[in-house]
């Protein structure tokens, strides 16, 4: 991605002009792919063909330095790719991270400052893979500096390819052959680990320098057979390079984001790009690099590395900053916009810096300003995410928060009132059917027409939590590891409250089980019950086949942990299980991953609701069905830090927010198989719009996650909501 065509010679040197016009198709694919074109939803494949060129392209100037000198001086590469990469990325960065700090919620500033600290020390794809395997995390809206993923896996395969090559260099034999024997080992484990931790672990599988290093490696391969193919004849040639461009424009089109990737799928533009590069050893007339060798490919492969870095912020701050999706006239406005900076950075910027005229080439210097500038960069950033973060307002002490939770607890009280008409207890049967609108309690729901308005005003000073700590508020059970992430698979104990009480309560469910956490341990607490804590990310307590879009395949981890879960409660048998999940997620059949139509998929929800609540009936005494939360429009802690003038600005009508029908269908669920049904509906929104802020309660943590303090709140609610207990075995 960041090597220059123009001074990067091939192996034979001999300069490949049809390359420039590779890295435009790349990028064309990418930017196209960003913009939401139609027709491209496969276009991220364009990195994978910059990855087999940079392998390709590096390992050329490698062996040639080697054959010439005897030997590689990492001194003078490590400054040459400095003096390439380093002064177009940074100028990218700073400008970045200003216009976020101008145009971004206020509680996304630390975020992309975070982004812009990890882009500056080379380490962005990890940071992104951490985020991606965070379930709490992989939801939030995409950084600004998402695209430095790649140049971060680039530039530490250029931290440890070319001292690879110096061990090589230095021992005995044919120097290419050592060469492509070491790129063909590393190859090939990369791959290997690439196809395992796509079904493992995705987005370990997409972010790390481990399961990409085969890709640059095919490159590498490339350049050490550069001989032997250049000998290959005109005509086939032509055909493997036709057949290569083809492969890499077919998967930008075909492949989509639901496609696991990498994988088995990459092999597709990977070994396209390998085709096109070996057969453009030899050009002819009939050779796609005769098209590619004109004059606007060429040009867009000259600024294909300053339009990367600029096309993604540019596409995505105004998105954020009017809080719309740009219609397809802006989008492609400002992709001539990136056109625009990009080639004004590879003039101003990219060209002279490149060759010296700026700074000179003496390695030791340029390397000491290349350190400095990434300190400096990564510091700035750092400090800049510090300040937001004292700006919003930070934590209360522990004193000062149990000082006013009483008082704030009251407050809720009076807007909440004390209803608990949301209760539908076990013995009521009534199906209100499948299309109903009818309560938990029996009762149609509450229009919006007849709930009070809500009322705007600021937000509150001691909101809870406030606007800096919304971003880590989240029940212990996951600091703690209680809270089973994506990859588990096995349920265990995680006690709380009386560990030593005859009375057992169990949590089960998703994250969304999880966000009562607080107000289920508080009650137990108070009550001197044990409580059993077994929820997990996107894994709902009923038999369902799940698609999960992190993993992008079957959700198989949560059919073994849910049976696992299910098992132990049998083995417990509790006096009481709490059951929660989202209403959210693809439902897939039997045959295989295709997601489920709507009433397929309520079918297999009741069959899979009927088998779980069953084996619940059996293993408990009482078991109750916490109904799902309300929606929010907007990530909750997001929009209330760029409106703190008025909540109501991140409000959501009833209407979007609560999905009766769907309360239906869990009320009648638990009536037919004699469980309770809470309703948390007018606890959440009491009001029209659903308000974001109760009392001095932020009520989300983002769209569907109740706040941590909120939860613990409602602890009495829910227990005035609960069947009495008996002590159990």
């Amino acid at each position: 991605m960041g090597i220059d065509d123009r001074t990067a010679r091939g192996p034979l040197d001999g300069f490949r002009p049809d390359l420039e016009g590779l890295r435009a198709v790349a990028v064309v694919l990418v930017v196209l792919y960003h913009a939401s074109v139609p027709g491209f939803s496969g276009g991220y494949v364009g990195v994978d063909v910059f990855f087999v060129l940079s392998g390709f392209l590096i390992t050329g100037l490698l062996l040639r330095e080697a054959r010439r000198s005897g030997t590689i001086s990492l001194p003078n590469f490590y400054a040459r790719r400095a003096r390439r990469l380093l002064p177009a990325s940074a100028l990218v960065l700073v400008i970045t991270l200003v216009a976020s700090v101008v145009m971004m919620p206020p509680l996304r500033v630390p975020d992309v400052s975070g982004d812009a600290a990890a882009a500056a020390l080379y380490v962005s794809n990890i940071r992104f893979a951490l985020q991606a395997t965070d379930y709490l995390q992989a939801e939030a809206a995409p950084s600004p500096l998402l695209h430095f993923w790649s140049l971060g896996v680039e530039e530490q395969f250029y931290i440890f390819w070319p001292a690879i090559v110096l061990l090589v260099v230095r021992a005995r034999g044919n120097l290419a052959r050592r060469i492509g024997i070491a790129a063909a080992v590393i190859a090939a484990a990369s791959l290997g680990l690439s196809l395992w931790l796509t079904v493992v672990n995705q987005p370990w599988a997409f972010f790390s320098l481990p399961t990409r290093a085969w890709e640059l490696g095919l490159g590498a391969l490339l350049a050490v057979g550069a001989g032997q193919l250049s000998r290959v004849p005109d005509r086939p040639a032509a055909i493997a390079a036709w057949v290569g461009l083809g492969m890499v424009v077919v998967s930008g089109v075909l492949m989509s984001t639901a496609t696991p990737f990498p994988g088995v799928a990459a092999l597709v533009p990977t070994l396209g790009s390998a085709l096109f590069i070996a057969g453009g050893f030899r050009q002819s007339a009939i050779a796609p690099g005769r098209w590619l060798s004109t004059a606007v490919p060429r040009f867009l492969g000259r600024i294909s590395y300053s339009l990367y870095l600029w096309h993604w912020p540019v596409l995505i701050l105004p998105a954020v900053a009017l809080d719309i999706r740009l219609p397809w006239w802006a989008r492609g406005s400002l992709v001539l916009l990136a056109v625009a900076l990009a080639a004004v950075t590879q003039v101003l910027v990219e060209d002279p810096l490149r060759h010296g005229r700026w700074i000179g080439s003496l390695p030791r210097r340029n390397l000491a300003m290349a350190g400095a500038l990434s300190v400096i960069v990564a510091t700035a950033s750092i400090g800049i995410g510090v300040s937001a973060t004292v700006v919003l307002g930070g934590t209360s002490t522990a004193a000062a928060a149990a000082t006013t939770a009483a008082a704030d607890e009251r407050q809720l009280d009076d807007v909440l009132g004390s209803s608990t008409s949301n209760v539908r207890p076990a013995a009521e049967t009534r199906d209100p059917g499948p299309s109903s609108t009818t309560a938990s309690d029996g009762a149609p729901v509450v229009p919006p027409a007849t709930l009070p308005p809500t009322r705007g005003g600021p937000v509150p000073s001691g909101l809870r939590p406030s606007l800096a700590a919304a971003r880590d508020d989240k029940p212990i059970t996951y600091d703690t590891g209680c809270h089973a992430s994506l990859e588990d698979t096995v349920a265990r104990i995680c006690a709380y409250g009386d560990v030593g009480s005859p009375t057992t309560v169990v949590l089960l469910g998703d994250s969304h089980a999880a966000s009562w956490f607080p107000a289920v341990e508080r009650l137990t607490s108070e009550r001197g019950w044990r409580l059993l804590n077994l929820t997990k990310s996107a894994c709902g307590a009923f038999d369902l086949r799940r698609w999960n879009g992190i993993v992008k395949r079957e959700y198989t981890e949560c059919t073994a942990w849910r049976e696992s879960a299910l098992r132990l409660i049998e083995k417990e048998r509790p006096a009481l299980v709490l059951v929660a999940e989202s209403r959210k997620g693809e439902i897939i059949g039997q045959a295989g991953v295709t997601p489920l139509t709507s009433v397929e998929g309520q079918a297999a929800w009741r069959a899979g609701a009927a088998r779980s609540l069953e084996r619940l009936g059996h293993a408990a005494d009482h078991v109750v069905v916490i109904g799902d939360t309300p929606r929010s429009d907007y990530d909750v802690p997001v929009c209330l830090s760029d409106h703190q003038a008025d909540i109501l600005a991140c409000a959501t009508p009833f209407g979007r927010a609560v999905d009766t029908a769907w309360l239906a269908e869990e009320a009648t669920a638990a009536a037919e198989h004699g469980a309770t049904y809470v309703d948390p509906t007018p606890w959440v929104c009491p009001s029209d719009p659903c308000p974001p802020v109760l009392g001095k309660f932020m009520v989300l943590r983002d769209e569907h996650h109740l706040s941590t303090p909120f939860s613990s709140a409602l602890a009495h609610r829910l227990s005035a909501a609960l069947p009495a207990l008996t002590a159990g075995p």
